[in-house]
């Protein structure tokens, strides 16, 4: 009792040190929780978008999906820390699904103008497209795996 005493100051100085670390880090993994969420968000409504713009194929449609390429490629910029398992995996996985969502919105703006043009080549737009579209929606199941077993 007489330590306790003696050192109180010196005990209470600690425990706020230790308290004001511990909210440091909790804050810098709400943060990176936060924007990884923000990221899924943009990458569902580009999906959704580039999926009404591939059934439509209308310039409202297609602006549609370039406000959302847009807003995914601004969401996939991002650094977290290392206090989230594969850290380093999960932000080459975000870059790639950003990459391959620009590569299969331009390749469906091709197709359109092809269909717009009566171009022969129908075929090989269409299959690039859908290659591109298993290719991105491949690279995002990957992701949600990562995040989910820390693999």
């Amino acid at each position: 009792m007489e330590i306790i005493k003696r050192y109180r100051s010196f005990l209470i100085v600690v425990l706020i040190v230790i308290t004001g670390i511990f909210f440091f880090f909790y804050q810098l993994y709400q943060k990176d929780i936060k924007v990884l969420a923000d990221f899924v968000v943009s990458y569902k409504k580009f999906d959704k978008a580039i999926t009404d713009f591939s059934v439509s194929l209308t310039d409202s449609s297609e602006n549609k999906a370039e406000d959302a390429i847009r807003e995914l490629d601004t969401k996939s910029t991002f650094r977290i820390s290392s206090l989230i398992k594969n850290e380093k995996k999960v932000m080459v996985q975000v870059r790639e699904i950003s990459n391959l969502s620009k590569r299969e919105f331009d390749s469906l703006k091709s197709y359109r103008e092809a269909v717009q043009n009566k171009n022969a080549d129908l075929e090989r737009f269409a299959k690039e497209y859908a290659d591109l579209t298993v290719k991105r929606r491949s690279a995002y199941f990957g992701l949600v795996v990562l995040g989910r077993t820390g693999e």
